[in-house]
């Protein structure tokens, strides 16, 4: 674990600084400009930095998802989840999700969904989203799709044989 570390929510003067973050961790263009895109739309539902010593080493965010049958409540997807690349395997990332979590959960979300390697995600509680019948609308990407929903939500409302697509904000397209 990183000594000094400071999670805290992200304000606008920090852009540019987690622009480019996201930049430097992804190693290309297409998640920075993701979230300028997000931002500019105001799209963002939670955000977190990561700070050591005044320099924000660490990003999270939650955007809206939406869901194919309906869903009702409140949806959404992390992403990106981006670590300066000399910070990461210290822990960052891990305090960003599990706060981002926690959260999430403050504001009651029904499902959070998130896109990234099963064995990272499944330690903080991601499941398959296969296993509650959904699927993301991207491609099909397994068992890397992953969600946390309270274990009572059966999320009724559909036929025995069909599944849900979960959507995310159409900015995410632009990211291949």
């Amino acid at each position: 674990m990183t000594l000094g570390l400071l999670i805290r929510d992200v304000t606008d003067d920090d852009h540019d600084a987690i622009h480019g973050l996201v930049k430097s961790a992804f190693e290309r263009d297409d998640e920075a400009e993701l979230m300028r895109e997000l931002w500019s739309e105001h799209a963002v539902e939670i955000q977190l930095a990561a700070e050591i010593s005044g320099v924000i080493v660490g990003y999270c965010a939650f955007t809206r998802v939406s869901c194919k049958p309906d869903l009702d409540g409140l949806l959404l997807g992390l992403g990106p989840l981006a670590v300066a690349p000399e910070h990461q395997r210290q822990g960052v990332g891990a305090k960003l999700v599990e706060k981002g979590i926690e959260l999430c959960r403050k504001r009651n979300a029904r499902l959070i969904a998130v896109l990234g390697d099963p064995d990272y995600y499944a330690r903080f509680g991601f499941e398959p989203a296969a296993k509650r019948k959904m699927t993301w609308a991207g491609f099909d990407a397994g068992d890397a799709f992953r969600i946390i929903a309270h274990d009572k939500d059966e999320f009724g409302g559909v036929a025995p044989d069909e599944i849900r697509t979960i959507h995310y904000h159409p900015a995410f397209d632009m990211v291949s």
